[in-house]
């Protein structure tokens, strides 16, 4: 049963400050008299609980790690651009809170794993306003950078099961993002010792960024998944269906020093806040045979090619039937978020090698790389 939930790892960035969600359980079958009696009742004690402590916690742990991954997708550096550059970068966070336990007398799901993470690849393409312009490099113009990235991607079903190596999961990812950040050097640089050591100065910057994402997964279940119901335990076979929509927006500023080492790397330090918002919506079902362990039979292992072809024998040695689960909910969402900021960049000639990190809090981080062409 965890596997099914783990499908949660693939989603990003919503945070709930508004719900509209519902559950069901349907259940057709002799199996069914081993369940609690209102099972098929959405309101049922166990589902709300399901809703409220599992599907909440988790799309509200992605939210924070997606919001973190979009602050980076500008791939700023420290700030600077000579004229114009050109690149490709990735920006990436992650979020791992304690598994999630669902548990009512007479019925017991396994624990759930709570986890977020989000990957936003982008296209950048910088330049100075001031060289465009045809000032030289002292003008107060040429303080300023303009950052600005984007990307529209489709995952398919295909490359998806190359990245994971199991084909036992179909789906299909698209992502759009865009956005931007303008900057100005607020503090010019220092040098020492004949330039080999500087100082950066201060740069400051404000940027907006938005992506939207829509997720289809199917989970092809290798065996049926184990639960437990009054007393006993079952086997429940069917695939999982998975939808998930989200569209983000995020406005941040920041401010950035860092010192430069022998005329190459630039070690980078800074901090910065965030406003986010965004709207989302989330389903997830899940139906298949229902084969309860009675009278000291051992459990079944149903392999999933087998599950709708059960030898009759084995229905009538055990109860069965057919159990379905079904999740949905949408959300409207808003939050704020302060981070900090450490990195390096590499600046060797024409190219520029670009690594950051951002801290949100205790055990949400994210980190963006990219590489560009500097003209």
């Amino acid at each position: 049963m965890k596997i099914i939930f783990g499908i949660f790892i693939w989603i990003c960035s919503i945070f709930w400050a508004s719900t509209n969600l519902q559950a069901q359980f349907t259940c057709t079958g002799q199996a069914c008299q081993f369940l609690p009696t209102d099972i098929t009742n959405s309101a049922n004690r166990s589902f709300t609980r399901l809703q409220t402590e599992y599907i909440n916690e988790v799309l509200k742990t992605n939210t924070e790690a997606g919001f973190l991954a979009n602050i980076g997708t500008s791939n700023i550096g420290t700030g600077t651009v000579r004229r114009i550059q050109f690149g490709v970068s990735v920006s990436a966070a992650g979020y791992k809170k304690d598994d999630i336990a669902i548990e009512e007398p007479g019925f017991k799901l396994p624990k759930l794993p709570n986890v977020g993470g989000a990957v936003i690849p982008n296209v950048n393409v910088d330049f100075n306003p001031g060289w465009l312009l045809g000032f030289e490099s002292r003008h107060w113009l040429s303080r300023f950078g303009i950052f600005l990235h984007g990307m529209d991607m489709v995952v398919s079903n295909k490359q998806l099961q190359g990245l994971s190596n199991n084909k036992n999961y179909e789906g299909r990812i698209t992502v759009k993002n865009y956005g931007g950040m303008i900057r100005y050097q607020l503090i010019e640089k220092e040098g020492f010792l004949m330039n080999m050591f500087t100082w950066d100065g201060i740069n400051i910057g404000a940027g907006h960024h938005v992506m939207e994402e829509n997720f289809g997964f199917k989970y092809l279940e290798g065996k049926a998944a184990t639960i437990q119901t009054n007393g006993v335990s079952a086997k429940w076979g069917g695939d999982t269906n998975f939808l998930y929509g989200t569209k983000v927006r995020t406005t941040n500023v920041d401010v950035r020093t860092g010192i430069g080492l022998f005329w190459i790397a630039n070690l980078i330090v800074g901090g910065g806040y965030s406003w986010n918002t965004g709207d989302s919506s989330i389903s997830m079902s899940r139906s298949g045979p229902l084969i309860i362990q009675a009278n000291n039979v051992s459990v079944l292992e149903i392999p999933r090619e087998y599950q709708s072809q059960i030898d009759p024998s084995i229905l009538s040695a055990n109860p069965s039937g057919t159990l379905g689960l079904g999740l949905s909910g949408d959300a409207n969402i808003k939050r704020n978020m302060g981070y900090a900021i450490g990195g390096l960049e590499l600046d060797v000639y024409l190219l520029k090698v670009i690594l950051e990190g951002l801290y949100g809090g205790k055990d949400l981080y994210s980190a963006n790389l990219g590489v560009k062409i500097s003209l």
